[in-house]
C-alpha cells in the first residue's frame, strides 16, 4: 500500500512538473510596439543595429582590441629588425620576418572588419539576408545569401537546460544561454546572436533576445517559435 501511494505521488508530481513546462514553452515577453524603431541592442559579443529597412549584426568595438596589438607587435618587430640588422642571426631574422609577414595582414584585416564589418545583414531592399562565411574567426570572406522566402521560422531556443526528465526539468548550465535562429526552408539552421544570463534572471536573457527575434520577423515576414526549453 505504502510503495502504491509513494508511485502514485511521484507520478502526480512528474505531471506537474511537465504541464508547467509545457505552459512555459508558449509563454512570450511583451510585444514591442514598433519592432523596427531605430535603436542599438546589445548581444553576447555582438551590437544590433535596427532600422526600418534593415538590420546589421555587427562585431563590438571591443573587438578592435586583439588586432590593434597585432598591428602594434609588428610594427615594433619591425622596427627592431630594422635597427638590429646585423645583431640578430641570419636564422633568427628569417623566423622574425616570416613571422611579422602572416600577422601583419591578418590582424590588419581583423582590425578592417572590426571597425567596417558586419556578420549579419537583412535588408528589406534585396530581400534577403547576408550571413558572412568565416574564415580564420574573422568574418570575411564570401556571403551567404538567404532570400526572406526562404526562411522557415525563427526559433528561440534555450541551450542551457536539459529536456523535463524524470526529476523534472533540470538546468544544464547555471546560466541561460538564449540564442536566436535562423531556420531554412531546408532545415539548415543559422545562429544570429545568443544572450548569456544567470539562470534567476533568464527572463531578463529572453527579453534581449526576444526583441531582436521580433525584429527580424517584422522585417523578413517570418514566425517565431518559441521560447523553448
Amino acid at each position: 500500500m505504502t510503495t502504491e501511494s509513494t508511485e502514485s505521488t511521484s507520478l502526480g508530481e512528474l505531471d506537474e512538473v511537465l504541464d508547467d513546462v509545457e505552459d512555459r514553452r508558449f509563454e512570450r515577453p511583451e510585444a514591442v510596439e514598433q519592432p523596427l524603431a531605430p535603436r542599438t541592442l546589445f548581444l553576447h559579443r555582438r551590437v544590433v543595429r535596427i532600422s526600418p529597412d534593415r538590420i546589421e549584426i555587427r562585431p563590438p568595438k571591443s573587438a578592435v582590441v586583439v588586432p590593434l596589438f597585432g598591428v602594434a607587435l609588428t610594427a615594433g618587430l619591425l622596427a627592431v629588425m630594422a635597427n638590429s640588422v646585423d645583431s640578430f642571426p641570419f636564422w633568427l631574422m628569417g623566423i622574425l620576418l616570416l613571422f611579422a609577414v602572416v600577422l601583419l595582414p591578418l590582424s590588419g584585416i581583423s582590425l578592417v572588419y572590426a571597425l567596417m564589418g558586419a556578420n549579419i545583414i537583412a535588408d528589406r531592399g534585396g530581400q534577403n539576408v547576408s550571413m558572412k562565411q568565416r574564415f580564420l574567426g574573422l568574418g570575411i570572406g564570401t556571403n551567404e545569401l538567404i532570400p526572406f522566402w526562404k526562411i522557415r521560422e525563427l526559433l528561440v531556443e534555450d541551450e542551457g537546460r536539459e529536456i523535463a526528465r524524470a526529476g523534472g526539468a533540470i538546468p544544464a548550465e547555471e546560466f541561460a544561454q538564449w540564442q536566436l535562429v535562423l531556420v531554412k526552408k531546408s532545415g539548415t539552421r543559422h545562429v544570429l546572436g545568443s544572450v548569456s544570463t544567470p539562470r534567476q534572471h533568464e527572463e531578463e536573457g529572453l527579453q534581449q533576445i526576444f526583441e531582436v527575434a521580433e525584429a527580424f520577423s517584422a522585417l523578413t515576414e517570418a514566425p517565431i517559435r518559441g521560447p523553448i526549453w
